[in-house]
């Protein structure tokens, strides 16, 4: 089993959609490294006003973190990457899901054996 597992992993990451996610991790930490930085900060500073909303100017902190958000996630690279990441998931669960319904049809067959 712990064979089939590696050789699964083995080609997941030989797919041509994950070895582009990851060339575009590398290029978009490198590109966007200030967009990055500006979305994260305000992200944090956005989740510390909402637990404490007296203490801040809600609005204009959700602001500057939607504007920071939505600079980010326009850039064309991080669009793909997002869509990428979409489309591996997408796979993942569907192989998982045929893996599951396996299990469920091999455990209803050996049931139905004991009966």
């Amino acid at each position: 089993m712990e064979e089939a597992v590696n050789n699964y992993i083995n080609e997941v990451l030989e797919l041509p959609e994950f070895k582009r996610l990851v060339e575009l991790k590398i290029l978009i930490d490198d590109k966007y490294s200030k967009e990055i930085l500006a979305f994260k900060t305000t992200e944090e500073k956005y989740n510390e006003a909402k637990k404490y909303p007296n203490n801040y100017d809600i609005n204009t902190i959700r602001d500057g973190f939607i504007k920071a958000k939505s600079n980010l996630y326009s850039k064309a690279e991080v669009k793909e990457y997002f869509d990428l990441e979409n489309h591996i998931q997408d796979l993942l669960n569907n192989d998982f899901n045929r893996i599951k319904d396996s299990i469920i049809n091999t455990d209803k067959i050996r049931c139905n054996r004991l009966k």
